[in-house]
């Protein structure tokens, strides 16, 4: 054979190795990431409840809570208003 065909097959040869290590690498990338995209539908619905289990508890507690602090300020409006009655009872008084 001549040398500068060897040559030119060597390289064809070389060509076509390099385009499939480099399609291998693009599979084995795909690979990876359709396994790590690929959760069980199961497991994202428990996630999904316990996150709006979690929402209704969160509002539930808010609820609660304003509801104590109304209480609270009704108390000491309730608390002021007999303070300034007895107030205007005393300025009456002097």
């Amino acid at each position: 054979m001549k040398p500068l065909t060897l040559l030119i097959e060597i390289l064809i040869i070389l060509g076509l190795t390099m385009k499939n290590i480099e399609a291998e690498r693009n599979n084995k990338r795909q690979k990876e990431t359709n396994v790590t995209t690929q959760v069980p539908v199961n497991k994202v619905k428990q996630i999904l409840s316990h996150i709006l289990e979690q929402r209704k508890l969160s509002k539930l507690t808010d609820r609660r809570e304003s509801l104590l602090e109304k209480k609270k300020n009704q108390h000491k409006f309730k608390i002021k208003g007999i303070e300034n009655k007895d107030l205007l009872k005393r300025s009456k008084n002097h």
